[in-house]
């Protein structure tokens, strides 16, 4: 008789069908650790809110693999609209507390096998869910930081605030048998912020599904239209418009080499989006809006060119998922990023090339440059393979898997 696979409970508000760069992750990490663990996930079910939406996607969900158990659970009956409204005005740390209410109400009938808590950053709830879960029924804890929580959330006049979410995220980790984080400058913070013990931090990159990576045309044609794409979330945290204030300028300046590029944009139709970004399509621009991940994948294999933004160095720790998508699928970089992880990677790996955030026209410049330099997007594709090679997702994975077998081998009543 075969042995049985050790539990663990996977939180992650969210999760397929949510449409989003962090479902995306999650999945892909409970689709892996279920080789090697009987995983049950804790999410929220999407609902509609007052503030904040998010796209369904059902392709997401036909992707999980055969035997994954997903619990999916409804907000609390208090009204979420307040707790959005809250989150906004920067008085709550989340705006799915309603939702982390209901799960610590059900625990008991979750958790059932001793397992160990595997919670995910974002969203906040999470955290607090999993450090909730793990006290109540005694079990290991491992905490995933995929944002650096207390430094994003002291941003503005919530710097006020600051001694208090640095005091929430000291507690939370300190309670952790484990900690995963993204980058290992999200991992140099957190031991420097907190003290914590290095051999219990892990770093373990975004990953992404993966991809046969077919291409519907030849790579870096040199006729034609070069297409660029973003596709991603639409905010101010990424500012997505400087592409197409740059490709402006670009056609401002070199109108013959702005007619070869064309601009694909794909993302959910925002508040920012319509106040923002709407503004500034002209005519080679084209916005598709929020398209299924499995649609979109195809799509990409069109393109030539794929940007992304971070628009606050605030996010210098920050490796987006969507590069390591562009990575995956074989398409060279282009983006708009303050010093930190993600430029470093670029650079240092030669897939791509990369302006300040705000410099349209350092932007423009290097857009011109792939236009004009066939060649060049050749040399960077190469790199991308090479790149590929060197982050695996299921390699990735067994980090999370080392770090949750050695939390289960952890002795609660003796660990400090």
């Amino acid at each position: 008789m075969q042995d049985r696979k050790p539990k663990v409970y996977f939180i992650a508000c969210s999760f397929p069908p949510f449409g989003r760069g962090n479902s995306i992750t999650n999945a892909c990490a409970a689709n892996h650790l279920a080789q090697y663990f009987d995983i049950e996930v804790i999410c929220k079910e999407r609902e509609n809110g007052l503030l904040i939406n998010y796209e369904g996607d059902d392709s997401l969900v036909r992707d999980l693999v055969d035997g994954l158990v997903v619990h999916r659970l409804r907000s609390g009956r208090w009204s979420g609209a307040v707790n959005e409204v809250l989150y906004a005005l920067g008085i709550l740390p989340c705006y799915y507390l309603n939702w982390a209410w209901r799960v610590v109400r059900r625990g008991s009938e979750l958790i059932g096998d001793r397992g160990v808590i595997f919670a995910v950053y974002p969203v906040f709830s999470d955290l607090v869910v999993g450090w909730y879960l793990s006290r109540h029924h005694k079990c290991p804890l491992v905490l995933d930081f995929r944002d650096d929580f207390s430094a994003v959330m002291s941003r503005g006049w919530r710097r006020v605030l600051a001694p208090v979410y640095r005091w929430m995220e000291s507690r939370l980790l300190r309670s952790a048998q484990r900690v995963t984080v993204t980058t290992d400058h999200l991992k140099d913070a957190l031991v420097l912020r907190h003290g914590l013990d290095e051999g219990r931090v892990s770093v373990v990159h975004n990953i992404v599904p993966k991809s046969d990576r077919r291409r519907r045309r030849p790579i870096s044609s040199d006729e034609g239209d070069v297409k660029v794409v973003y596709a991603g979330a639409i905010s101010a945290i990424q500012r997505p418009e400087i592409l197409l204030r740059a490709y402006r300028k670009l056609c401002d300046s070199r109108p013959d080499l702005g007619r070869r590029v064309s601009i694909e944009f794909y993302g959910p139709e925002s508040p920012y989006f319509r106040l923002k970004v709407k503004q500034h399509f002209v005519e080679g621009c084209h916005y598709h809006g929020f398209v299924p991940h499995d649609e979109l994948i195809e799509r990409l294999r069109e393109i030539d060119i794929g940007f992304f933004s971070l628009a606050d160095p605030i996010f210098a720790y920050a490796t987006p998922t969507k590069l390591f998508e562009y990575v995956e699928l074989g398409i060279p970089v282009l983006a708009a990023l303050p010093p930190g992880e993600a430029r470093r990677m670029i650079e240092e790996n030669d897939i791509g090339m990369v302006a300040n955030p705000g410099d349209i026209d350092g932007l423009a410049g290097h857009l011109a440059h792939l236009v004009e330099q066939p060649d060049q997007r050749r040399r960077l594709e190469v790199n991308v393979e090479l790149m590929r090679d060197r982050f695996p997702p299921e390699q990735e994975a067994q980090k999370w898997r080392d770090a949750i077998r050695a939390a289960g081998a952890v002795n609660l009543d003796t660990a400090a």
